[in-house]
């Protein structure tokens, strides 16, 4: 349902789809580019010749010589051409290759960032997924607190009204069962807010109950072999190195400006009217050659801020891996004191049922007090969400610890 609904998912995909078209549009520097340019022009006059005045000069050289008429018509008004022209560049000093792997990097860029956004997505998916359900399972230890407490809060009225136990003890278990009411209200707020959350990030409006329970301790590799994983699989990394070739495409680029760029290029008339041919010709093809020899040293700046901008990359990039093997480590350790809480609980909890359960004998044998039991059931409730707490710990920590690696597609391979 994320993959297919969540519209920050959708999204990563767009943008991976936007830079692919980037780098395609990059492969068109290799091909010839033809166009068609259709022109019509109203002038107030005729674009003439007039060499009349060279009459008498030709007749003095020349007497007796037919002289046929010194004016010609250049351009006649309303002239309409229509020419299919063609361009190619053949060598641009690297620029074009340069381009091309620039784009090529930057659609690389784009796949790291939609795998980062994607494992982003599949962490907080786990946390608001398991969130709901160890809030359907603080609402149930709740709703059973206050069970245990309702009976208890009747037991003590029976045994106030029978002269067996003082007032006081009554007021105590009605006092505790107005905690646990509150309580038990506040869970049920606490299911409606983690329902909301997950279907936020399903991006749905229907109701979503989760039917995984919340995993026990899963088994995890070695502290190296999650550096390691990072070190190679973590996006963030991914983006930093394809930038850095990106980067480096841009010095391959400014080195190219101080080499020629070499055009063909051939244009041809298709039709035209009111025009002489004489000096606008029906055909033309001719190569180009264009080489800046001075442009005020703005190669040699463009070409040392190429090298700073892959210099600033490559420190960013050891900076962040560095920062990536110490979240690595700061997780796994999260994970493992999640897992040491929950294991110490257990006994615990061992220890809180029988002593509710001892305590509620003494009281109804008129041996007990109620504070005990309320006491004792406190306890057990506590114990009880501080336990489920440490599972949800858990597994939030292990999505975090495959999230730093690179690894979050694998969560299900440990959750089962």
């Amino acid at each position: 349902m994320t993959r297919a609904r969540n519209e920050a998912w959708r999204a990563a995909d767009v943008g991976v789809d936007r830079a692919a078209q980037v780098r395609a549009a990059q492969r068109g520097l290799y091909w010839p580019s033809v166009g068609m340019v259709g022109l019509y022009a109203h002038l107030n006059d005729r674009l003439f010749v007039d060499l009349s005045s060279l009459r008498s000069l030709l007749l003095a050289l020349n007497p007796g010589a037919p002289i046929p008429p010194l004016t010609a018509t250049v351009l006649k008004n309303d002239p309409v051409k229509t020419s299919l022209s063609a361009s190619w560049t053949v060598f641009a000093g690297g620029r074009i290759l340069a381009a091309n792997r620039a784009a090529q990097a930057g659609l690389d860029v784009a796949g790291a960032e939609r795998r980062d956004a994607q494992q982003g997505i599949i962490t907080e998916l786990v946390d608001r997924y398991f969130k709901r359900r160890l809030a359907a399972e603080v609402l149930e230890v709740r709703r059973q607190a206050l069970a245990t407490l309702d009976r208890h809060r009747d037991d003590a009225r029976r045994l106030q009204g029978a002269g067996q136990i003082a007032r006081t003890e009554e007021l105590r278990a009605e006092v505790a069962w107005s905690e646990a009411d509150r309580d038990y209200r506040k869970a049920l707020r606490d299911v409606d807010l983690a329902s909301a959350a997950l279907r936020a990030i399903l991006g749905t409006d229907d109701s979503v109950t989760p039917a995984s329970e919340l995993p026990t301790a899963a088994a995890l590799q070695t502290i190296d072999q999650y550096l390691s994983a990072a070190d190679t699989s973590n996006p963030d990394l991914a983006r930093l190195a394809a930038l850095q070739r990106q980067s480096h495409q841009g010095i391959a680029a400014a080195r190219a400006e101080y080499l020629p760029v070499v055009r063909l290029f051939g244009q041809q008339e298709l039709f035209q009217a009111r025009l002489n041919s004489t000096t606008d010709p029906q055909w033309i093809v001719g190569v180009e050659l264009k080489w800046a020899l001075f442009d005020g040293f703005g190669r040699e700046h463009r070409l040392s801020a190429a090298r700073l901008s892959e210099q600033e990359v490559s420190l960013r990039r050891e900076g962040a891996q560095r920062d990536i093997r110490t979240l690595v480590q700061s997780r796994y350790d999260d994970y493992a004191s999640a897992l040491e809480q929950y294991s110490s609980l257990q006994s615990s909890l061992d220890l809180a049922t029988e002593s509710l359960r001892s305590e509620q004998k003494a009281f109804a044998e008129g041996v007990g007090t109620s504070l005990s039991v309320v006491d004792a059931e406190l306890s057990l409730s506590r114990i009880q969400v501080g336990r489920l707490t440490a599972q949800y710990d858990m597994i939030v920590a292990l999505a975090r610890l495959l999230e730093a690696s690179g690894q979050s597609d694998r969560i299900l391979e440990y959750i089962q």
